[in-house]
């Protein structure tokens, strides 16, 4: 096989035109606007009020945006002042971040799982004005630093303001009204001064290697991004998109908030996790962006219940399966499928697929799939099933979309192609690639939503842009004859091994997570001569197999039971039988308690945090070590 080309330059795609013609927008306050006007009659937003689902229209979200803006310049702020937003997704969050776009302040998104630590080194470097929390909780954490901070204004979202400094969000919006009756114009002259390299954003990133570093992004970045997004998915008016991801991670603030308003979507938030299942019965979204391991969860959930089914029905499901890859084959050639094939596929949907779909609500187009690499075996499985899964590619540094895999171009592992107006380059002069058919290397990126720089850290941005403008990801991957981008692991995760092998983990965690019983591992090694894993289990199969096994232990005692090890073990040798002897999990140890983004092991996107991960749990990974 010859190597794949370098670099892959993508040509600018022209923007199909919409029903109100227009040039594209350069900043996120000319596209949002364009949408408010053009869509004003269309339902922008749902929520749950505790007692129903509610909602209002583009005009009614206009002018919630307008007051909140209007209440925003009557506590003084300037263009390029910072804004804090610390909560979880709500209506009031979008607000917020909308106004600031418009006005031309720059949002510093804090995730609500945040200590009030890390909450205030953010808001200290961001040099924040305004603070935005959710609820009382959240501002409880913010008191207990309330000395360390140079906030001026906390907007208390939910509740009664009664502390110092601290005013409500309807008296902001009162605030805002009353600034509109003195100046209608304020707004409109502050977003006519928006320019497309201003900054419209501080990311934060997670910080699992000291402190975070804020991320610049800038309005060309986020529109550029959205309006790329919204051509290659066609998102358009007649599309509803559940909001459950943080807002504060710049996926689904790109994709599912300013794509969606972008395009005059319909934006429903979630009201949790638990109640997802339910949320999407009620809301039926065409499109919903997650990380994978609600799909990693869902896939697990169906294995379990097929498993669990009577024999015919296992034949049944087990026969739907193997039509839904046989048309896999020709969907990923984008070609339509042979009569007879079809016929089985519309078969299989009526027997098997149509009860599937219709747990995600039934009116799903696409699922969007980033944060984190999804499974190929899972990916497979979803458009087996007819549930069509757009797995993509970026990071925070890039607005985030770089590469996707879009309806009519798919190949199934890989991240997509580069989106237009973006080049992706395969940099292999630090990187010993142990492969023979491909070049690897690192992932390279160049495009209008790359990042302007790291906020206040001139040798870290330095670090990350070559002399030609490109950023180095840190990914390693590689590109194959058609320009797909397959990622293989991140350069700084890679184990070097004592014996000089490097060992790439996450796909080596990946299929252990399509283990019935596992929900995460974290592989070890580095500097060590074998392979060695601790287990997360999943807790709420290992309690099903515990019931049937008359295993009456919990936490501790459970994951000590010689059954449950060797339940485990059968998994783990398993995912081994597809490994190199080198790569080969030789011991592990299984975890009593669940990993966490509150308990500090997992990001908010749900990665692993290997430094956390390692230290807290560093006398159990030297037991896996005896005598080292």
């Amino acid at each position: 096989m010859t190597a794949p080309a370098l670099t892959q330059q993508v040509s600018v795609k022209e923007t199909p035109a919409t029903d109100v013609e227009r040039p594209d927008a350069k900043t996120l306050a000319e596209l949002l606007w364009n949408s408010f006007e053009a869509n004003a009659e269309s339902t922008a937003q749902s929520w749950h009020d505790g007692n129903g689902w509610q909602s209002r229209t583009y005009a009614e979200l206009a002018e919630r945006v307008r007051d909140v803006a209007h209440g925003l310049l009557a506590l003084g702020l300037k263009r390029g002042d910072r804004v804090a937003v610390w909560s979880r997704n709500c209506p009031a969050w979008a607000e917020a971040d909308l106004a600031c776009q418009s006005a031309g302040f720059a949002t510093v998104p804090i995730y609500d799982t945040l200590t009030g630590k890390d909450g205030a080194y953010i808001l200290g470097d961001s040099g924040t004005k305004v603070l935005f929390v959710q609820d009382k909780a959240i501002l409880d954490t913010v008191w207990s630093v309330r000395d360390e901070l140079k906030v001026d204004t906390i907007v208390l979202m939910e509740g009664q303001a009664r502390r110092k400094g601290v005013i409500g969000y309807n008296a902001l919006l009162k605030q805002g009204r009353a600034h509109r009756g003195d100046d209608p114009d304020a707004l409109d002259r502050a977003r006519a001064k928006v320019k497309p390299e201003d900054l419209a954003s501080l990311v934060y990133t997670s910080g699992t290697t000291g402190n975070p570093k804020g991320v610049m992004l800038t309005h060309a970045n986020f529109a550029s991004n959205a309006q790329v997004a919204k051509s290659v998915v066609d998102v358009g008016p007649t599309d509803t998109f559940l909001s459950f991801l943080p807002l504060s991670h710049v996926f689904e603030r790109t994709g599912g908030h300013f794509t969606a308003y972008g395009a005059g979507a319909h934006v429903a938030f979630a009201r949790s996790i638990e109640t997802l299942t339910d949320d999407m019965a009620a809301v039926k979204p065409t499109l919903m962006m997650s990380v994978p391991r609600l799909y990693e969860k869902i896939y697990a959930r169906i294995q379990d219940n097929v498993a669990k089914s009577s024999l015919v029905k296992r034949l049944i499901f087990n026969w739907a399966i193997a039509q839904g890859r046989a048309a896999n084959v020709y969907r990923q050639r984008d070609e339509p499928l042979p009569r007879s094939l079809r016929r089985k596929v519309e078969r299989a949907d009526k027997l098997v697929f149509g009860k599937l779909k219709a747990r995600v609500g039934g009116n799903l187009r696409y699922f969007v799939s980033g944060g984190a690499a999804l499974s190929k075996e899972i990916e497979e499985f979803f458009w087996a099933a007819g549930i069509e899964v757009l797995q993509g590619y970026g990071l925070t540094e890039t607005a985030p979309v770089t590469n996707v895999n879009a309806p009519h171009a798919l190949r199934f592992g890989s991240v997509g192609k580069a989106v237009p107006g973006t080049e992706v380059r395969i940099d292999s002069s630090n990187w010993a690639s142990a492969r023979e058919d491909v070049q690897e290397g690192e992932v390279c990126i160049k495009g209008p939503q790359v990042m302007k720089g790291y906020y206040n850290n001139k040798k870290a941005t330095n670090e990350v842009f070559d002399k030609d403008g490109f950023f180095h990801t840190g990914d390693i991957g590689y590109l194959d004859d058609d320009g797909f981008l397959f990622i293989t692991d991140r350069m700084k995760e890679i184990i070097v091994m004592s014996n000089g092998k490097n060992v790439a983990p996450q796909p080596i965690e990946n299929a252990l997570k399509l283990q019935p019983h596992i929900a995460q591992a974290c592989l070890i090694g580095d500097q060590r001569n074998y392979i060695s894993a601790l287990i997360n289990p999943d807790f709420e199969a290992l309690e099903q197999f515990a019931t049937a096994n008359g295993i009456a232990a919990t936490g501790d005692a459970l994951v000590a039971d010689q059954r449950v090890f060797s339940l485990i073990e059968k998994e783990v040798e398993a995912v081994n039988r597809d490994l190199a002897r080198y790569e080969q999990i030789k011991k592990f140890w299984v975890v009593p308690s669940d990993w966490t983004v509150e308990t500090g092991e997992l990001t908010p996107s749900l990665k692993l945090k290997r430094r956390v991960i390692n230290d807290k749990f560093e006398q159990l990974i030297e037991k896996l070590y005896p005598g080292s």
